[in-house]
């Protein structure tokens, strides 16, 4: 007998907000939506933020990838999370690139944008390139 289909996810987003303001290259980036201060988004790319969460992505595809990646950014919020920590690797090990970390930072700003109050690539101590800080909308508890 044939495992189980296993069943589709099924997440609830919060609707996209206004567009962050992106800065950096595809390298090292950084965004921020109205009212985050340079101040703030220089704390985040420095990693002097205090990490409330890490999700790690190596491994998965892209679709498992962001679908893991919308439960994580529910369950953060509700929880309360100010900062966390998302790793998508570099793509160093992929023929095509770095399509997860390209699939994580293109929902991040579009569809999943409602959840982020600003985002930055990490510094080199918690993975750099391969990984994105994200401060969440309404976290801090």
């Amino acid at each position: 007998m044939p495992p189980p289909e296993p069943s589709p996810v099924r997440v609830e987003v919060l609707p996209p907000t206004q567009a962050l303001a992106i800065e950096g290259d595809a390298q090292r980036y950084a965004a921020r939506a109205p009212g985050v201060s340079h101040a703030q988004l220089g704390e985040l790319r420095s990693g002097k933020v205090r990490i409330d969460q890490t999700l790690d992505l190596h491994g998965e595809t892209i679709e498992r990838g962001v679908a893991r990646l919308a439960e994580f950014l529910i369950q953060a919020t509700r929880t309360g999370y100010r900062c966390v920590l998302v790793i998508h690797g570099k793509g160093l090990h992929s023929e095509h690139g770095a399509p997860l970390r390209e699939a994580v930072l293109a929902r991040l700003l579009g569809p999943l944008s409602g959840f982020v109050h600003a985002l930055a690539t990490a510094a080199p101590a918690d993975g750099g390139e391969g990984a994105t800080y994200l401060m969440l909308r309404g976290g801090g508890r």
